[in-house]
């Protein structure tokens, strides 16, 4: 009998929908970026945008109707600011309802949890945090963070969904160091890890050591590619998270850094067989067409296949 294998699916940011790359020459309607979607080949989606795919009834009919799978929903929160942690639980649980009620049947969407991307030293200074401790958590509010994470996961879990955390560019959650130092930090049984590979990379790890060092942790996965010669010209120029993005750091699958064929190959070891959620980040400008942006992603989707996936 063949073992389980690991699912794909993709998420609106591949298609130019998030929060970060605003300005786009042009934005895909959600119905017709879900029939991309299931053209490709892709098995499931994350949510995106709030409110991009509708309220919870919409978002359930537009995935159920296309036998799509509702993966997951990213849920930024200002992790260590204690001021914040009241106004940010008020939208989680906004947002835990109606992808509870919006999941279609046999649906497990995961709450994917990030720290807030909105701290202007963070975001000035990204990929190239480590160089500047004057940026870095201090030991209480590293304790804030944990804890509000924690408390985070907890609203989750009350809403029969399972959490993880996304070490994020931008974030307090960006390098290795910082990650390593959360995933030492934060209690197993209330959460697990995201892998972001692109993320990963970004902030200087090594997605094939993570995915091995942290293989009890990880329920969840982006498969995202990172060029690190972006990087290297941004930080040359003093330059941070946007110029980043705007130049495609973050690029099609198998022309970056991440070594996602290691990656695929630690987590086929280790005996994954949950989600990879190819995601390509990306500002849609007016040279790129619908046509485009679809041959871009079954292209995606093809590097996985050619590595077995």
């Amino acid at each position: 009998m063949s073992s389980p294998k690991m699912r794909v699916a993709s998420a609106p940011v591949s298609f130019g929908v998030d929060e970060i790359m605003m300005g786009d020459a042009w934005m895909p309607d959600p119905d017709d970026m879900l029939d991309w979607m299931v053209d490709i080949g892709f098995e499931g989606t994350e949510l995106g945008t709030p409110g991009f795919l509708g309220d919870a009834s919409q978002v359930h009919e537009r995935l159920e109707s296309r036998g799509l799978a509702f993966v997951g929903s990213f849920l930024p929160q200002h992790f260590s600011r204690a001021e914040k942690a009241e106004d940010d639980r008020a939208w989680l649980r906004d947002q835990l309802r109606l992808v509870r009620e919006g999941a279609p049947k046999g649906s497990a969407p995961f709450a994917i949890l990030s720290d807030q991307f909105d701290e202007p030293d963070r975001r000035a200074f990204s990929g190239r945090i480590a160089e500047h401790p004057e940026t870095w958590l201090s030991p209480a509010r590293f304790a804030t963070l944990v804890d509000n994470l924690h408390r985070a996961a907890e609203l989750c879990r009350a809403e029969g969904l399972e959490p993880v955390v996304h070490p994020h560019a931008g974030t307090y959650l960006e390098t290795a160091d910082e990650i390593a130092r959360l995933m030492d930090a934060m209690d197993p049984s209330l959460i697990g890890l995201c892998l972001d590979t692109g993320h990963f990379r970004f902030g200087g790890a090594d997605p094939a050591q993570a995915a091995r060092d942290y293989r009890e942790l990880i329920r969840h996965v982006h498969i995202k590619d990172c060029r690190t010669s972006v990087m290297d010209d941004v930080k040359r120029e003093d330059k941070g998270l946007e110029e980043a993005l705007s130049r495609g750091v973050f690029c099609p699958l198998g022309e970056g850094d991440s070594g996602i064929d290691g990656v695929i190959d630690v987590l086929r070891d280790s005996g994954y067989t949950g989600w990879l959620v190819i995601e390509q980040d990306q500002a849609l400008h007016s040279s790129d067409t619908p046509e485009s942006v679809i041959a871009g992603q079954r292209g995606n989707l093809e590097y996985l296949r050619r590595l077995g996936v």
